[in-house]
C-alpha cells in the first residue's frame, strides 16, 4: 500500500512538471510580456518547479545565489572593458573587416569564437561577437542570423575541454575512472571529429548569411558609451536568468531522471530535445556514468549540443548574445529551430553510418 502511494505520488509529481515545462516552452512565444520579461518568467517557472519537486533547502538556495556571480561578474568586467576601450579593441577588427570579404570575415568569426569557446568560455564569446556585431552595419535579420549560429558554434565547441565549462567538467569527472580514465585531452579526443565540421557548416551559414553585405559594409566606434546603470541594469539580467536556468534544471531534474537514464544512445539522442529547457550540464550529469558506452556516450552529447540552441533559453550564450543585441525570443526561434533540424538531422545520420 505504501509503495503504490508513493509511485502514485511520483507519478503526480511527474505530470506536474510535465505540465510546467510545456508552459515553459509555449509562453515566450504567446505573451508579449513574457517575450520582454523572459527573465522573470523563467525565474518564476523555476521556482514552481523546485516547489513541486521538493528541492528547496538551504544549501540549494545558497548555490542558486552564489553560482550565478561568476556569470554576472564576467559579464559586467567585459561590458565595462568594452564600453570604455572599444577604441583600441575595434582598431585591430576594423583591419580585419577591410582585408577580409564580410563572408569571410563573419566565417572567420564564428569558426574562431566556436573553436575556442571552451577556452575562454561561451559567456565572452558570446559578449566578444555581440560586441561585434553592435559596431557593424547589418541589416537586423542578418544580424539575428549570424547571431545564431555563432551561439550553435559556441555551444558546440564548448564540450571540448573541462577547463571552463559545466557539461565539460561533469564528463571529464565522471569519466576520470576506469574503464575511461579520462585525461584532459579526453573531451578533445573523442569530439573534435564531430564538433568541428557542425562549427564549420555553421561558420559557412553565417559567411553566407553576410553575402548581401557587400563593400558598402563599415564598423564604427560607438561614442555614445553605455551609462553605468545600463551596464548594470543588464548584469542583473544576466544574473537572473542563470539563477532560473539553475531552478529550472533542479527542478525537472525528477522529470528527466525518471526517463532518460534508461534509454540506449538513439533514442537518448532525440530524448535530449528537453536541453532546450534543461542545462546541458545537468542533463549529462543524470545521464551519464562511468561505464557508459563510447557509443551511447557519443549518442548523448552530440544530441545535448545539437538541440540546446534552438530557444533563447536553452543555452547560456544564447541568453548573452539575444540580450546584448535585443534579439526576442520569436526572432531566435525562427532562425535557431530550422537550424537546429538540420543539424539534428545531419549528425543522426552521420552517427547511424559511422558508428
Amino acid at each position: 500500500m505504501e509503495t503504490s502511494l508513493v509511485a502514485s505520488a511520483a507519478l503526480w509529481k511527474n505530470i506536474i512538471l510535465g505540465i510546467i515545462a510545456i508552459n515553459l516552452l509555449v509562453w515566450p512565444f504567446r505573451s508579449r510580456w513574457v517575450e520582454s520579461h523572459l527573465e522573470l518568467f523563467l525565474l518564476g517557472v523555476g521556482a514552481a518547479a523546485v516547489t513541486v519537486s521538493g528541492g528547496w533547502n538551504v544549501d540549494f538556495l545558497y548555490r542558486t545565489l552564489k553560482d550565478p556571480v561568476v556569470v554576472a561578474f564576467v559579464v559586467l568586467v567585459v561590458s565595462v572593458i568594452f564600453n570604455n576601450y572599444s577604441r583600441y579593441i575595434f582598431r585591430v577588427l576594423f583591419m580585419f573587416f577591410k582585408r577580409l570579404d564580410p563572408r569571410y570575415s563573419f566565417a572567420l568569426l564564428v569558426l574562431v569564437l566556436g573553436m575556442t569557446s571552451s577556452v575562454i568560455s561561451v559567456t565572452v564569446s558570446a559578449l566578444v561577437l555581440a560586441e561585434v556585431l553592435k559596431v557593424v552595419n547589418l541589416e537586423h535579420r542578418t544580424a539575428v542570423c549570424i547571431t545564431v549560429f555563432a551561439c550553435y558554434a559556441i555551444g558546440l565547441g564548448a564540450v571540448l575541454t573541462p577547463m571552463v565549462e559545466p557539461m565539460g567538467l561533469v564528463i571529464y569527472h565522471v569519466l576520470s575512472g576506469s574503464p575511461y580514465h579520462a585525461d584532459f585531452f579526453f573531451l578533445l579526443r573523442h569530439f573534435f571529429g564531430w564538433i568541428f565540421p557542425g562549427v564549420l557548416v555553421l561558420a559557412a551559414a553565417a559567411g553566407y548569411s553576410a553575402r548581401h553585405a557587400g563593400a558598402g559594409l563599415q564598423m564604427f566606434i560607438r561614442e555614445d558609451k553605455e551609462t553605468y546603470s545600463s551596464v548594470l541594469h543588464r548584469t542583473g539580467r544576466i544574473y537572473i536568468f542563470v539563477a532560473a536556468l539553475q531552478l529550472i534544471s533542479t527542478g525537472l531534474r525528477p522529470l528527466a531522471q525518471s526517463t532518460l537514464p534508461y534509454l540506449n544512445g538513439k533514442v537518448l539522442f532525440f530524448a535530449n530535445s528537453v536541453s532546450v529547457i534543461i542545462d546541458n550540464a545537468t542533463l549529462a550529469a543524470i545521464e551519464i556514468f562511468p561505464t557508459i558506452s563510447s557509443h551511447d556516450l557519443t549518442y548523448m552529447v552530440l544530441g545535448l549540443v545539437a538541440f540546446g540552441s534552438m530557444l533563447v533559453q536553452g543555452n547560456l550564450p544564447n541568453i548573452v548574445a539575444a540580450e546584448k543585441l535585443g534579439i526576442k525570443s520569436r526572432e531566435w526561434a525562427s532562425v535557431a529551430i530550422p537550424t537546429g533540424l538540420m543539424l539534428i538531422i545531419g549528425y543522426f545520420v552521420a552517427l547511424c553510418i559511422i558508428l
